[in-house]
C-alpha cells in the first residue's frame, strides 16, 4: 500500500507540472518543491546520513542534477546529451540517411530528448531523478560478485498489482497530462497504445524468443559464478512468490495475472511515458532500477535494463502495445512454470 501511496502523490505532481502550462502560479510551488527537496538531500549529505559511501555519492549525485535542471542552461545541456544518444540507440542515425535521405546529423537530432523548454518535462526529470537516486541509494555495488544471494523474500503479488500495474499504468497518465493536456483519445496514442497489426503481433511473439535466447545467453555467466547455485535460488525466490503446489489452474489465473499487471504497466511507463520524452536508455535504466528486489545484486538489474533496451528499438519501430506482447507473453510462461511447478 505505501508503494501505492507513493506512485500516486507522484502522479499528482506530474500532472501539476502539465497544468503549470497554463497556471502560472503551479510553476513556482513545483519549484519551490524542488528546491526543498534539493536542501533536504543536501542535509542529508553533510550530516552523513548514510552509512554507505557509494548510498552518499549517489545522493550528493541527485543534488547536482536536480540542481542542474533548475536553469535553462542546464536543461539544454540535459537534452544534448540525451538526444544525439537516443538518436544512435533508436537507430535514427542508419534509417534517416537510409529510408529519408537524411544526413546523419540532422537524423540523431530529428527528435529531440528532453525539451528544455517544457514545463512537464522539466517536472519528469525531477520525478526521474529523484526515484532513479531513491532506488540507486539501495543498491549494493559489491553485489556484483554476488555476494548478496540467496536472494531476499518473494515480492507479494498485492504489491504486483497495486505497484507494478495500477500504479505504473496511473503514474503513465498521470505522466502525459490526463484530462489536462490531452483527452483520452491523445493521452493512448502518446503512450503508444494502438491496435497492433498482424506484423507487430509477430514483432510481439518474437521479442519472446528473444526474451527465453537472452535469459539463457545470460544465464552461461551468472549461473556459472562459484559457490551461487543461481538457477536453483533464483527459481525457489519465484517459486515463493508464485507457487500454487501444482494447481493447473491457479497456475494460470496466477500467470495471467502477473502477465498483465507487469507486462502492462511497465512496458506503459518504460515505452510509453518515458522512452518518448528521454529517451530507449534512460526508460532501460529507470525500469532495470525498478526490479527493487535486485538491489543486492545489481547485475541482475543490469540484465533487464540491457533486455529493455532491446524491447525499447522495438517499440522505436512499432507501438508500445507489440512490446507488450513480448512482455505479457514473456512473464506468463515463466510465471506458469514457476507456479506451476509440480
Amino acid at each position: 500500500m505505501s508503494d501505492f501511496i507513493l506512485v500516486t502523490f507522484v502522479s499528482v505532481l506530474a500532472l501539476l507540472g502539465h497544468g503549470a502550462v497554463k497556471v502560472n502560479g503551479l510553476k513556482w510551488l513545483i519549484r519551490a518543491l524542488i528546491v526543498f527537496v534539493i536542501l533536504f538531500e543536501l542535509s542529508l549529505v553533510t550530516v552523513g546520513a548514510n552509512n554507505s559511501t557509494f548510498a552518499n555519492n549517489v545522493l550528493l549525485t541527485m543534488v547536482v542534477t536536480t540542481t542542474v535542471i533548475l536553469f535553462y542552461w542546464g536543461r539544454k545541456l540535459i537534452s544534448a546529451i540525451l538526444t544525439p544518444l537516443d538518436g544512435v540507440v533508436s537507430l535514427r542515425v542508419l534509417t534517416g540517411p537510409i529510408r529519408h535521405k537524411m544526413s546523419w546529423t540532422k537524423a540523431i537530432n530529428e527528435w529531440v530528448m528532453f525539451i528544455p523548454t517544457s514545463f512537464p518535462h522539466l517536472t519528469g526529470m525531477f520525478i526521474y531523478i529523484t526515484v532513479l537516486g531513491y532506488f540507486m541509494q539501495n543498491v549494493n555495488p559489491g553485489g556484483f560478485d554476488f555476494p548478496a544471494i540467496p536472494l531476499p523474500m518473494p515480492v507479494q503479488l498485492s504489491q504486483i498489482f497495486s505497484y507494478n500495474g495500477l500504479g505504473l499504468v496511473l503514474l503513465s497518465f498521470s505522466g502525459v497530462g490526463l484530462f489536462v493536456s490531452r483527452d483520452w483519445k491523445s493521452a493512448l496514442k502518446r503512450l503508444g497504445w494502438e491496435k497492433p497489426t498482424w506484423a507487430q503481433v509477430g514483432v510481439g511473439l518474437g521479442l519472446i524468443v528473444f526474451s527465453f535466447v537472452y535469459d539463457l545467453l545470460w544465464s552461461l555467466y551468472t549461473h556459472a559464478q562459484p559457490g551461487q547455485d543461481m538457477a536453483t535460488k533464483i527459481s525457489g525466490y519465484n517459486s515463493g512468490t508464485f507457487a500454487t503446489g501444482g494447481d493447473l489452474s491457479a497456475s494460470i489465473v496466477i500467470a495471467l495475472f502477473v502477465a498483465i499487471c507487469a507486462g502492462v504497466g511497465e512496458e506503459t511507463m518504460t515505452r510509453g511515458a518515458l522512452q518518448p520524452a528521454l529517451g530507449i536508455v534512460p526508460a532501460a535504466v529507470m525500469h532495470g532500477v525498478l526490479h527493487a528486489q535486485f538491489s543486492h545484486a545489481p547485475t541482475l538489474i543490469i540484465q533487464v535494463a540491457i533486455w529493455s533496451i532491446v524491447f525499447g528499438m522495438a517499440r522505436r519501430f512499432t507501438n508500445t502495445t507489440t512490446t507488450m506482447i513480448g512482455h505479457c507473453g514473456f512473464n506468463f510462461i515463466t510465471t506458469f512454470l514457476f507456479a506451476f511447478n509440480p
